[in-house]
């Protein structure tokens, strides 16, 4: 079998060979004597010729926020405070994801939590809350007050957000107790909640703790 032919057979295989590891650069290498190499490593200086086979792959980059949101969030930026086993703070996140509205969700899911959420909105005991920006709506999940927050803030009706957006999963508003020297610093308050009337019958659904 002549050079020539046993290269075309060497290429064919590793042609074979790469959608198991589409990961791989195949590289042909043409040596300063003239001889022919086919490889996955990157070839050193000094060779004559080198013709790249196949592409590497490599993972997207994550879609980013249109300009506009970009801007909306760093000036008005929306928290929703919730619980576990919360229906009405499970809807309170899906109208946000329905509108298109990026948030951070911040979960009530031990004493260090609660004790912290009670200090920052003066108080409350019922979830969800929603804060955007300096603004502290009532708590509970009202959808009426809360698409005219988020309209007044000036966030779009329709989301546009890109098609492979992912939310960021909730995460807890304090780790649990620790001791002074390891303890985080205390998030930034929320904005001053009026004072608020007896409790109303009417009230919209949420979470009492």
């Amino acid at each position: 079998m002549t050079t020539t032919r046993r290269a075309r057979l060497g290429l064919a295989l590793l042609l074979a060979l790469a959608p198991l590891h589409a990961a791989w650069a195949l590289y042909k290498v043409i040596g300063p004597g003239g001889q022919v190499t086919f490889t996955d490593v990157p070839p050193m200086l000094g060779a004559r010729q080198v013709q790249r086979l196949t592409a590497q792959a490599t993972p997207a980059p994550p879609p980013s926020l249109p300009w506009a949101l970009r801007a909306l969030v760093a000036r008005d930026p929306v928290v929703v405070y919730t619980i576990a086993d919360c229906p009405a703070c499970r809807d309170g996140v899906r109208l946000l994801r329905a509108r298109g509205v990026p948030y951070t969700e911040l979960r009530i899911d031990n004493r260090t939590a609660r004790a912290h959420f009670e200090r920052l909105s003066h108080g409350v005991r019922r979830l969800p809350l929603l804060a955007v920006g300096a603004r502290q709506l009532p708590a509970g999940f009202d959808p009426a007050a809360w698409q005219r927050a988020l309209s007044a803030a000036g966030y779009p009706q329709r989301s546009l957000l890109p098609p492979r957006y992912h939310f960021a999963p909730a995460r807890s508003l304090a780790p649990p107790a620790a001791s002074a020297a390891s303890r985080p610093a205390a998030p930034p308050p929320l904005p001053s909640a009026p004072v608020r009337p007896p409790p109303n019958p009417h009230a919209p659904p949420g979470f009492q703790f």
